[in-house]
């Protein structure tokens, strides 16, 4: 085991800031436990962008931007194919067939206008309070997210990128994950941290109903986590008692 070269691997196929090289579908399967420890590069980096002389509204944008940007999109490209299977109601192959289809449909692109006007909303509720270290978990929480699914669905992969990932989600992976998590985590209030582990776990609960269902989950499955993550981090914030 190599953590500073699974760091890399993970760094490099989850975002655009490793240096692109070919990898191999066992190397992504052990860089999972480092996926956390991504999601907190990119926290400190949203964070300190938040710093930044401007209005709240407009960092927010800045931010989602900024996110989109060193991710490649990746996560949303998931988020929005599995709002289009699911909202087609289609069932078995149909479904996986809509959900690996490379145009978006009506479905998707409503799960996209919803899901990132939400997130920049949630952003700007983040910078208007000065809630730095929910911006550092956010991405974090995000990241540990998909590896709770992932192994929540090892006899339901399907094959793709995705399969690499839940292979590759052990219980020593939840444990580097977890550990990686835990710090950041600590800064929120015990009751913000609460009601952000509630939501997630009702989020990914839903995914692996509709993974079941429809007989496997893949990386689209795991980008969705992802997203559903960063945002129930966020969601708290919304609240007047915060």
């Amino acid at each position: 085991m190599n953590p500073l070269q699974d760091f890399l691997v993970a760094l490099t196929f989850l975002t655009r800031l490793g240096r692109a090289h070919i990898t191999t579908s066992e190397a992504i399967s052990k860089s999972m436990p480092m996926y956390p420890m991504v999601g907190l590069l990119l926290g400190l980096i949203l964070a300190l962008c938040s710093r930044l002389p401007l209005s709240s509204w407009v960092l927010a944008w800045i931010l989602t931007g900024l996110n989109i940007y060193l991710t490649r999109g990746l996560h949303w490209d998931g988020w929005a194919d599995l709002w289009d299977g699911w909202g087609s109601g289609a069932t078995g192959e149909r479904f996986w067939a809509i959900v690996k289809d490379s145009h978006i449909g009506a479905f998707g692109t409503m799960g996209l206008i919803l899901g990132l006007g939400l997130q920049a909303a949630l952003l700007e509720a983040a910078v208007s309070r000065d809630a730095w270290p929910a911006l550092i978990l956010a991405p974090v929480f995000g990241r540990f997210s998909c590896l709770v699914l992932a192994r929540m669905s090892q006899n339901l992969s399907r094959p793709g990128l995705g399969q690499n990932a839940v292979q590759g989600a052990t219980r020593s992976a939840l444990v580097v994950g977890g550990c990686t998590t835990l710090l950041p985590a600590l800064a929120l209030a015990p009751s913000h941290l609460v009601l952000s582990l509630a939501l997630t776990s009702a989020v990914l609960a839903a995914l692996l109903a509709l993974g079941r269902k429809q007989g496997g989950v893949n990386g689209d499955f795991l980008g969705a986590a992802i997203i559903a993550g960063e945002i129930c981090v966020l969601l708290p914030l919304s609240l007047p008692i915060w």
